[in-house]
């Protein structure tokens, strides 16, 4: 089992993890062109991308970004003329989507609190603790070159979704704040300290070292 920064041969895969974890959410109701554009972003910006591989297959992905200042903007202008493709056909098939999109843009890129940003994060279904090999890496990834000492930052469901509330602070998170996304979404806002993830970082050096 490995996990490493994620190459465009393996967009697909992803694509389809999220697809089959994320039904019904919003961003897989703009379909799969859409999210191929989305995830191959990460890899041509400055984005983290990163898959673990088990046995020869992608099993899982985490997605985020190194600051959350204008990240979204950034992740666009980058790769205006994919996204302008794929936005064009929303267009016609899910105007309101794009609406949502610039808004939630928008949001972000006012946003007081400076944080590294865990955006997605899903493996396929499994007892081998994928999941918290991703995170784990994710913080690591983010430790290497966090200059200004920022805290990750994630968001997740408030209803209904007591099991990943509690992965999520058996992993050192703290609830920030609970608030309504789109549509009065109930959701919870985690934030964990920069200091811990240095730390993490350092003890999985020094593991590195002796195994």
């Amino acid at each position: 089992m490995i996990v490493r920064k994620a190459e465009l041969s393996d967009i697909k895969d992803v694509v389809a993890i999220h697809y089959d974890r994320f039904t019904g959410f919003f961003l897989s109701t703009l379909g799969k062109p859409f999210l191929m554009v989305f995830y191959k972003a990460f890899i041509k910006s400055n984005g983290i991308l990163l898959v673990v591989e088990d046995e020869g297959f992608i099993k899982g992905f985490a997605a985020g970004s190194r600051s959350n200042r204008g990240f979204y903007k950034k992740l666009v202008k980058s790769n205006l003329f994919d996204f302008s493709v794929a936005g064009l056909k929303i267009l016609f098939t899910n105007p309101a989507a794009l609406k949502r999109i610039a808004t939630n843009a928008s949001k972000s890129a006012k946003n007081e609190l400076i944080f590294a940003e865990l955006l997605s994060i899903a493996t396929v279904k499994n007892k081998k603790g994928y999941g918290k090999i991703l995170l784990q890496e994710f913080e690591n990834e983010v430790a290497r070159k966090n200059i200004e000492n920022l805290p990750v930052a994630l968001t997740t469901d408030y209803d209904n979704n007591d099991k990943a509330v509690q992965f999520y602070k058996d992993c050192g998170y703290e609830v920030q704040e609970i608030f309504e996304s789109y549509q009065k979404r109930k959701m919870y806002r985690f934030l964990k300290q920069s200091t811990n993830l240095k730390n993490k970082l350092n003890e999985n050096s020094i593991r590195s070292t002796i195994y």
